[in-house]
C-alpha cells in the first residue's frame, strides 16, 4: 500500500510539472469530454480542474457618482406620481378649478415642445419631428375622446363606495410605481412593461376623475393625467440621453414641487416624500456599492456552453 502511495504521488508531481493530465498509471490520459467512454469514474477530475477557476470575472464595480444621477430616473416618477396626487387633491378640495388645470397644463405641454424642438434643432435630429406629430395627433384626438366621454367618466362610480375607490387607485398607483419602464431609452412608442404601467395609470386616473364635481374638471384632470403619464415620461427620457445632469435637476424640481405641494396638504407627507427622495438618491447608491464587497462570482470548466446565436436581418 505505502508503494502503491508513493508511486502516486510520483505520478501527481509528473502531472503538475508537465501541466497537462496524465491520469492513472496504466490508463490513458483523462479528458474532459462526455461523449466518450473513459476508464474513469463519472465524477473523476484532475488536478488542473481548478486551474480554470475565474472569479468574478463579470462584475461591474460601480461609482458612487454615477449611481446617484442614474437614481434621478426613479426620484423622478415618484416624485410626478405625486405631484399628481396633490393636483387630484387640490381639484377635490376646490382649491384649484378645473379651467386654471386645464390652462396650466396645455402652457406647459406647448413649453415641452417648443423646448423639443430647439433641442432638435441644436442637436440636428430631424427625424424626431415625425414623433412629434405623431404625439400631436394622437393626443388631441384623446382629448377628442375625452371631452365627449366626461358626463359619463364623472358617474362612472357612482354605486361605489369611496373607500373602495380609494383603495383601488393606491393599488393601481403601486402597479405603475412597480411596472414603470426605468431603463428604455426608446422615443417612439411604448413597450413592455411601460404599456402596464401606463394603462395601471390611466385607470386609477379614471377612478380619481370619477370623484369630482364637474364635467370641466374630469376633462382636465384626465387631458392633464394623459400628458402627465404619456407625454412626460418620454421627454424625461429625451432629457436624460442629452444630459445626466439636466436628468438630476430635472430629479430635484419634481421632488422641490412635489413636497411644496403637499406642505398645503399634510406635512408629514412632505417630510416623508423628501426622506424618501434622499434616502433613494444618496442612501441607496451607498448601500449598493457596499454590498459588492461580499459578491462572490465563480466561473469554471463547469459552466455550461453557451451556444453563438447570430442575427441575420434582411
Amino acid at each position: 500500500m505505502a508503494i502503491r502511495r508513493m508511486r502516486l504521488a510520483k505520478n501527481s508531481k509528473d502531472h503538475s510539472a508537465s501541466g497537462r493530465p496524465t491520469g492513472v498509471r496504466g490508463r490513458r490520459p483523462w479528458r474532459k469530454l462526455l461523449y466518450i467512454k473513459q476508464e474513469y469514474p463519472d465524477d473523476y477530475v484532475d488536478e488542473t480542474f481548478l486551474m480554470e477557476l475565474q472569479k468574478n470575472t463579470n462584475v461591474r464595480m460601480y461609482d458612487y457618482s454615477t449611481v446617484v444621477m442614474q437614481t434621478a430616473v426613479v426620484t423622478q416618477h415618484i416624485s410626478s406620481i405625486m405631484v399628481f396626487i396633490a393636483v387630484f387633491i387640490s381639484l377635490y378640495r376646490g382649491s384649484l378649478t378645473g379651467q386654471v388645470l386645464l390652462w396650466c397644463s396645455s402652457v406647459s405641454t406647448l413649453f415641452g415642445f417648443v423646448f423639443w424642438d430647439l433641442l432638435n434643432m441644436y442637436l440636428r435630429t430631424p427625424e424626431q419631428r415625425i414623433v412629434r406629430f405623431k404625439l400631436i395627433k394622437g393626443a388631441v384626438l384623446f382629448a377628442l375622446l375625452l371631452f365627449g366621454l366626461s358626463p359619463i367618466l364623472r358617474t362612472l362610480t357612482e354605486d361605489t363606495s369611496s373607500d373602495t375607490i380609494w383603495a383601488m387607485t393606491v393599488i393601481f398607483f403601486c402597479v405603475n410605481l412597480a411596472f414603470h419602464d426605468y431603463s428604455t431609452g426608446n422615443l417612439t412608442n411604448i413597450r413592455f412593461p411601460g404599456s402596464v404601467s401606463l394603462n395601471a395609470a390611466v385607470l386609477g386616473s379614471v377612478l380619481l376623475a370619477s370623484q369630482l364635481n364637474s364635467n370641466l374638471s374630469v376633462f382636465a384632470f384626465l387631458a392633464f393625467a394623459l400628458k402627465w403619464f404619456a407625454l412626460f415620461p418620454i421627454f424625461r427620457r429625451y432629457l436624460k440621453r442629452i444630459s445626466a445632469a439636466a436628468s438630476m435637476a430635472m430629479a430635484i424640481v419634481l421632488a422641490l414641487i412635489a413636497a411644496a405641494m403637499f406642505l398645503y396638504i399634510s406635512r408629514a407627507i412632505a417630510m416623508l416624500h423628501v426622506f424618501i427622495t434622499l434616502f433613494i438618491t444618496f442612501g441607496c447608491p451607498l448601500w449598493l456599492i457596499w454590498v459588492q464587497r461580499y459578491k462572490n462570482e465563480m466561473h469554471g470548466p463547469w459552466d455550461e456552453a453557451r451556444p453563438i446565436v447570430h442575427h441575420y436581418y434582411l
